[in-house]
């Protein structure tokens, strides 16, 4: 069995969706999400979620994760990466990798040819619906969602969190089995999404968490 002596989740980069850092209370059009981080609700009102880019920030986030990642690696390790199908993923991925494999400022041990990236869509971001309502029903829903408990409440047109945790559940299962395959990586890299990365985490090490 071979499995890998690392795996590395991370969240992807700066993006549109979440690139203000005014306070919410100062400018209304700023939400905070259920992960804590601060997203452009005008964003969310006319881009559909999946083709959210990066910032000009977010692509030097994802070449600084990549030279990061270069030096937790040993020259001898093999790499796969699964990534989010959505754009900042993807993005992110693409960063990452730029700086993984570059000569610059000195040779890489790792070329981008013998790096496996597959897009698996169980490791998208949470739907949250089609676009984003107002201010108004996205504050009424937000209550309703509270009253109801965070777990279980299903937003509407998206999931709740009890749907995302089945499905990284069953993305977690089939990782788990590829650990049979003697030739599966060293290192297994999974690019995805905050709320996501945290449910990843949830199953690895506890079940029945529902809080």
């Amino acid at each position: 069995m071979a499995k890998p002596r690392l795996i590395i989740v991370i969240r992807h980069a700066q993006s549109e969706g979440n690139s203000e850092k005014t306070s919410p209370i100062s400018m209304p059009n700023i939400l905070t999400n259920s992960t804590g981080n601060e997203e452009n609700r005008d964003i969310h009102q006319t881009i559909p979620d999946h083709r959210v880019k990066l910032t000009q920030e977010g692509w030097a986030e994802a070449n600084d994760a990549g030279r990061r990642l270069r030096k937790l690696l040993r020259p001898d390790d093999t790499i796969q990466f699964f990534t989010s199908p959505y754009r900042r993923t993807r993005e992110t991925t693409e960063g990452i990798l730029a700086t993984l494999t570059s000569d610059d400022p000195e040779p890489s041990s790792f070329r981008r040819h013998d790096i496996k990236v597959y897009e698996e869509p169980r490791l998208r971001e949470q739907d949250f619906g089609n676009f984003q309502p107002c201010s108004d029903e996205m504050e009424r829903m937000w209550q309703e969602r509270a009253d109801y408990g965070h777990f279980f409440y299903r937003i509407p047109n998206g999931e709740s969190a009890a749907d995302a945790y089945d499905r990284v559940s069953g993305f977690n299962e089939s990782l788990w089995r590829q650990f049979g395959d003697d030739d599966f990586p060293s290192v297994c890299v999974l690019v995805t999404h905050g709320l996501m990365s945290r449910v990843f985490l949830m199953k690895c090490k506890t079940t029945g968490n529902t809080s």
